[in-house]
């Protein structure tokens, strides 16, 4: 298993390590985490009871326009 697929399968076990996108956090978006695995950030959101990964993105990409062009597309 790869270090990106070990980051995944604990968000089920550990769902609120991540923090909030510093990105959509300016812009009042709270309810996305991200954890990151360099070079990626997952970027993911949490129910009651599962995990939904949205992305894993570049981290060395513009993360501001990337984040923005999903979440507008959600």
């Amino acid at each position: 298993m790869d270090s990106l697929e070990v980051a995944v399968n604990k968000l089920a076990e550990f769902p609120d390590r991540g923090c909030i996108p510093k990105e959509l956090l300016s812009l009042g978006i709270r309810q996305y985490r991200q954890v990151i695995e360099k070079p990626y950030r997952i970027i993911y959101e949490t129910f009651a009871d599962k995990v939904v990964v949205h992305a894993i993105l570049d981290g060395r990409r513009d993360m501001q326009t990337l984040l923005m062009q999903r979440i507008l597309r959600v």
